[in-house]
């Protein structure tokens, strides 16, 4: 039964349960599913452990931080024996498919995904309110969908699971196209923004909303360059009026503020409380340095560059970045980490509209000056500044740069723009092997599935 472990989870489920906030990742129980999926509450338990995979230390909780971040340009690991080295070996592009990283990620994701296969099967075998079905249909259909952008933009063609796969048909598993799965993906979260609320309220907040459900499915848009779908969509966040840049951008990662006006979605985190809080994020020893090049990158009086320093939590030797510093409980933080903000949403669509065609007096110029004026940057960037396409594009690259250092965007957005390979050998001094744009399989997988065909390993990794 090994071989199938890593998908799944056999027979048996273990959901969260919901107390003070909905996001509870304290198990209640390991049930056959046949015997969980009796009532209402039974969904709205097995949704919120659909979240909780999302908040594990093999995802935002930890992993997805060296994943994401620590192989791009923004701190440099110069640790080379913790953790046997292996987060150092990211950072430095010197991995190997046995890198616990990768296994600890894919695990984790497909772990998820099976938390959301599962419910969506066994829901409509439930008699309960249409709308509250179809609402917590559509929450796990945003997470698998996140599950599966996290996993195409890691590794690229991955096994495309949308059922419960058992034992048996697990042995036919194979690497599906990269298209196919951006065309699920889609699907799942044009269905989640069909079928969600705008906002929430009191122990729901936090849930997905229909604007954080047509965020993503405009970043998605994004990386495929399928710039007039992204437009729209991402010009309905927009519209909506729902979020908003709050006046003071330290005030968006305020522990007093969580998921605040300017917080599309965001893994949620309770300080104090066994197994919903979490280690301090990037911080680790004094060896993990904030990169010099990110910190000259922000002028002197950008509101933002002091969120970027690195900071001691409190009685603790270690370093982090000011962003996500918080007063400890037995050591650890509980930060929400935020997935997609309206930051984001106006930076991506000043891109897609520029990249539609440059205009010097349309709302990309407003989009992008919105972010920097709430740096205080208080001089707005005209055409005489940013006069063609590609001075405009630069700048919207460097903002994304600034404005979303340690959120998980900043290596893939290198790999997107086509700008890994330079801009790490510009700013790290390290030269990036093309290749190394995706990650291995992670070695146990390869040896488990045992198929060249079907199943091979990313090319330069054998």
């Amino acid at each position: 039964m090994r071989k199938y472990k890593l998908y799944l989870p056999l027979l048996v489920l273990i959901f969260a349960s919901c107390k003070k906030e909905f996001l509870d990742l304290n198990p209640i129980s390991t049930i056959a599913p046949g015997q969980f999926f009796k009532t209402a509450g039974d969904a709205v338990t097995a949704v919120n452990g659909c979240y909780a995979s999302l908040a594990q230390s093999s995802q935002y909780g930890a992993t997805f931080e060296v994943l994401m971040e620590a192989r791009a340009d923004n701190f440099t690991d110069q640790d080379p024996s913790s953790n046997a080295g292996q987060n150092y070996q990211i950072n430095r592009y010197s991995d190997n498919p046995g890198n616990t990283n990768f296994y600890n990620a894919w695990v984790g994701v497909y772990n998820s995904i099976f938390r959301c296969n599962t419910l969506l099967a066994a829901i409509d075998g439930i008699s309960m309110d249409d709308a509250l079905k179809n609402r917590i249909k559509g929450e796990a259909r945003f997470i698998r969908a996140l599950d599966y952008f996290n996993l195409v933009r890691l590794w690229g063609a991955v096994p495309l699971l949308t059922t419960v796969t058992d034992p048996v048909n697990a042995v036919n598993l194979k690497r599906d196209d990269v298209a196919a799965i951006y065309k699920q993906v889609e699907e799942d979260l044009v269905f989640a923004a069909a079928n969600l609320p705008a906002a929430y309220t009191g122990t729901e907040l936090g849930r997905v909303t229909n604007g954080a459900a047509k965020g993503l499915l405009g970043k998605v848009y994004l990386y495929q360059k399928k710039y007039a779908a992204a437009q729209t969509v991402l010009q309905d966040v927009i519209n909506s009026k729902v979020f908003m840049l709050l006046p003071k951008v330290a005030d968006v990662f305020s522990t007093t503020n969580k998921y605040n006006a300017e917080i599309l979605f965001a893994v949620r985190y309770a300080k104090g409380i066994a197994n919903q809080d979490h280690g301090f994020w990037y911080a680790n020893s004094q060896t993990i340095t904030v990169d010099t090049t990110l910190m000259k990158a922000y002028d002197d009086g950008d509101l933002r560059k002091p969120l970027s320093e690195s900071v001691k939590p409190t009685g603790n030797a270690n370093i982090m970045p000011r962003k996500f510093l918080d007063d400890p409980v037995n050591g650890n933080a509980g930060n929400d980490f935020p997935v997609l903000r309206f930051a984001d949403v106006l930076l991506m669509q000043a891109e897609i509209l520029n990249e539609q065609g440059y205009n010097p007096t349309g709302d990309a110029f407003t989009y992008l000056n919105m972010i920097r004026t709430r740096a205080g940057l208080t001089k707005p960037l005209t055409a005489t500044d940013l006069p063609e396409q590609g001075s405009f594009r630069l700048e919207v690259y460097k903002q994304r740069r600034l404005e979303l250092p340690f959120e998980c965007d900043r290596w893939f957005d290198l790999v997107r723009t086509n700008r890994a390979v330079s801009e790490i050998l510009a700013n790290k001094k390290v030269t990036l092997p093309a290749f190394r744009l995706l990650y291995p399989l992670p070695q146990q997988e390869i040896d488990i599935m045992n198929n060249k065909v079907t199943f091979p390993q990313n090319p330069g990794y054998d």
